[in-house]
């Protein structure tokens, strides 16, 4: 391990453009460790360095997927969900979306492994349950917010397709409806996944409909919550996640249409 710090710190400062495949291999196994200074500042930061300043050969890119899809990381311990496993599949989910993120303008990866990465992001967030923001002594799992990022960086892929997009819609969806109190800005990070949408396959009244649709369900819910917190939760998750969609438009898009969508659901929920 002092080997692989010493490696990932070198890398960082630029001092290294080229890693090992062992060291390669060592980051990819502790990818989710619970240390919170090796896998944020070292292992992740060097990632991204790595990816976004073309260090990486596509060799070595393809190399990272396909090691994570047959480890199966973004599925790690998903079934039983003991505490730190969390900290595998969020990460997972990060690299995921830095190499596709990159790969949106490069397109130099085979297809058939994006679209393996793009399957499993789908099957994976139907699944993840672990909504932690912020986990004390080990950082963050944020689960959500990476699940989030994954999202909108798949949706930007020139392979990704309406049905892709479609389904993204119903993972946002998913986190907000099963929110029990969001506090670490996972509402923002999922409302620019679905802003991200409205330049990508969907049309605005394909969105608007959604909004609607899933502003129906969770009044529905809350009005037969029998005194449980969870539907509140929702709901107020899903005005959070409203209002962060209604000023990235009005930073990024400036979609008046869906604008209008927003400020008419907004405008109901508050009292």
């Amino acid at each position: 391990m002092e080997n692989l710090k010493t490696t990932l710190t070198s890398v960082i400062a630029g001092e290294v453009t080229h890693i090992s495949i062992h060291i390669l291999d060592e980051m990819i196994e502790n990818i989710g460790t619970t240390d919170p200074v090796v896998r944020d500042q070292l292992i992740f930061s060097a990632f991204c360095k790595l990816i976004f300043e073309d260090l990486f050969e596509k060799e070595q890119l393809e190399y990272i997927l396909n090691s994570l899809l047959k480890n199966s990381s973004l599925f790690f311990d998903l079934e039983n969900s003991s505490p730190d496993s969390v900290f595998t599949r969020s990460f997972t989910s990060l690299i995921f979306a830095a190499i596709l993120e990159y790969d949106v303008t490069k397109q130099i990866l085979d297809e058939g492994i994006v679209r393996q990465v793009i399957n499993a992001s789908h099957d994976y967030m139907m699944n993840e349950q672990d909504l932690r923001g912020y986990v004390q002594d080990k950082g963050w799992a944020h689960a959500v917010a990476h699940g989030a990022d994954l999202l909108e960086s798949l949706i930007k892929h020139p392979l990704s397709t309406e049905a892709d997009a479609r389904k993204v819609l119903k993972h946002i969806a998913r986190f907000l409806t099963i929110a029990v109190g969001y506090q670490d800005d996972e509402e923002e990070r999922l409302a620019r996944a679905f802003v991200t949408l409205a330049t990508h396959h969907l049309t605005d009244e394909i969105i608007s409909d959604w909004l609607y649709s899933l502003d129906r369900s969770l009044r529905e819910k809350r009005a037969n919550d029998h005194g449980e917190l969870q539907p509140y939760y929702a709901q107020l998750s899903f005005k959070n996640f409203l209002k962060s969609a209604f000023f990235l438009f009005e930073k990024q898009l400036d979609s008046k249409p869906l604008q209008h969508t927003i400020k008419q659901v907004v405008c109901k929920l508050i009292h």
